[in-house]
């Protein structure tokens, strides 16, 4: 069975650097970028399984990519992960409307986080997904 693939675009030194071991011992292989365009980059490039986003980037904030994502029809249907430290009934609202797939606000559970990328990857996969 072929590993998957999360990508995660953070510019956080230490959040990445959790996140990419403890996606590993889950058995994923982690891709990091640190600022928005060059994760849009690595998206449209790598075609990843899962993307975890955080919002406050440099470069290109996380809102501007996931809009890139959703209108590209190559990457639409990654689900998107949307991460940030402003975890506010507006940030959630924001990111529904924006078609983010989940939303974790900082500082994360780590299994919850974890377990949500997991759910992701199994609605993906179930025989009932949607499709077209």
């Amino acid at each position: 069975m072929q590993k998957r693939t999360v990508l995660v675009v953070e510019d956080a030194d230490a959040t990445r650097r959790l996140l990419e071991v403890a996606l590993m011992i889950d058995g994923f292989n982690v891709i990091q970028r640190t600022d928005g365009a060059s994760g849009l980059e690595a998206a449209r490039s790598l075609l990843p399984d899962v993307i975890v986003l955080d919002i406050a980037l440099p470069e290109m904030d996380g809102w501007e990519v996931l809009g890139h994502l959703r209108i590209d029809p190559n990457t639409r249907r990654i689900p998107v992960v949307v991460v940030t430290a402003h975890d506010t009934a507006e940030t959630r609202s924001k990111a529904d409307f924006a078609s983010a797939d989940a939303f974790v606000g900082k500082p994360f559970d780590l299994n919850q986080l974890r377990s949500v990328i997991t759910n992701l990857l199994e609605r993906e996969n179930s025989p009932t997904a949607p499709v077209g």
